[in-house]
């Protein structure tokens, strides 16, 4: 199917999914991350890739994305517009297989040393295209079509390597101290967003970054963060203004969907007929930083021992959330240690973040000095964790 017969099909489609919202969800599938999928399940998602390359719905998405860039970022319809650009692809995948899921990649857990992740592996999406193209993985030696025939391309931004990406740490941080959506956005999409983007580089790096599958790995994760944050309390959560400086509320108008913005802000229900691997509502253990990203077992009582070993004036004001009602020096939380000596002997410290670069910022019109504080901020919050010795198990 060529993007004229897509196009042509838009309307009944968009009437179907009307039809499912109102109707609630038959089919709900769980989206997981793609480093624990066996070879069998990942085969399952990469068929349906590439059905979908073959009949042109790379190119729409890319399309769309390109035609919406500026009504999507930088401003407060991020969030609710990419959960519902998601569940577009997602729902054309099931027409080729009922239980297709787009994965999440678990970035924060690779933060440390992005290039060395088994998904960036010839077994899931392939590596570095030092430039040029992408040669294995699901997407080796595509040739993408939009915006007109070039081979999907990668470059990493350190060469062969690429810089630290926003750690599991300072995401955490980011979810505990920010309750509305106008900053918390605003501190994930100036993070984490811009710099597995960055770090990925070649087509990651434009205005159609859709025709890389990263993108969708990479915005499932960030819709996989935000479902967190909303079970924290903030599952209303809808303020901050368009692109234009227009008030945003949930009857607020998704730009290209036309559909109230309410329509995307609830997982598992209406036309969101997904849920993520691991999610909950129990407000306690959503509150631990092994539930924000999944570490190795052997590190996940270490991930948040750790940070109740911090200094009070510390945890105050970087995770005003977090549970205080486990003292440094109690009894052992992962068998073998306790908490005090979790952040004193195991893991490392925690490194600076790859900024986001001028031509990027200028790219999606962000402002320069909000982007700068975020920039700095997070920089602060690393020299003051790591001046209190705290040392990350990821």
């Amino acid at each position: 199917m060529k993007l004229g017969g897509i196009l042509g099909c838009f309307a009944a489609c968009l009437f179907l999914g009307l039809t499912e919202a109102q109707s609630g969800c038959s089919n709900v599938v769980v989206r997981r991350d793609i480093a624990s999928l066996s070879p069998q399940e990942w085969g399952r998602v990469a068929n349906v890739l590439q059905r979908m390359k073959q009949d042109g719905w790379f190119e729409y998405y890319a399309n769309i994305h390109n035609r919406e860039f500026s009504n999507i970022h930088g401003n407060d319809n991020f969030f609710p517009w990419h959960r519902r650009f998601l569940r577009d692809f997602e729902e054309v995948g099931q027409r080729y297989d009922k239980g297709f899921a787009v994965p999440y990649w678990d970035e924060l857990r690779d933060s440390h040393n992005p290039a060395s992740s088994v998904v960036l592996s010839s077994r899931f999406i392939g590596g570095n295209g030092f430039g040029s193209c992408v040669k294995d993985g699901v997407q080796g030696n595509w040739t993408m079509g939009f915006p007109n025939n070039h081979c999907l391309a990668r470059s990493f931004d350190r060469g062969s390597q690429m810089q630290p990406w926003y750690g599991p740490e300072y995401i955490f941080s980011v979810m505990q101290r920010y309750n509305d959506m106008h900053n918390f956005r605003e501190h994930i999409e100036y993070s984490l967003h811009g710099s597995v983007h960055l770090g990925m580089g070649g087509d990651m790096s434009t205005f159609w970054s859709t025709n890389d599958f990263a993108f969708w790995l990479h915005h499932a994760n960030l819709d996989r963060l935000w479902d967190q944050w909303q079970s924290w309390g903030h599952g209303n959560t809808m303020d901050g203004r368009d692109r234009n400086g227009t008030a945003l509320s949930l009857g607020s108008s998704l730009p290209h969907y036309g559909e109230p913005i309410s329509t995307a802000m609830y997982v598992g229900s209406g036309r969101m007929c997904f849920q993520y691997a691991g999610g909950g509502t129990n407000k306690h253990i959503l509150r631990t930083m092994s539930r924000v990203t999944q570490p190795l077992l052997s590190t996940a009582g270490e991930a948040d021992a750790g940070l109740h070993a911090l200094p009070e004036a510390l945890r105050r004001k970087w995770f005003p959330l977090l549970e205080s009602n486990v003292p440094a020096g109690s009894a052992p939380m992962n068998g073998t240690r306790s908490i005090q000596s979790v952040s004193r002997v195991s893991g490392k410290p925690l490194p600076y973040p790859g900024p986001l670069t001028d031509m990027w910022v200028a790219m999606h019109g962000f402002d320069r000095a909000i982007v700068s504080r975020i920039m700095a901020e997070s920089r602060q919050f690393v020299d003051e964790l790591n001046m209190a010795k705290y040392l990350s198990p990821y």
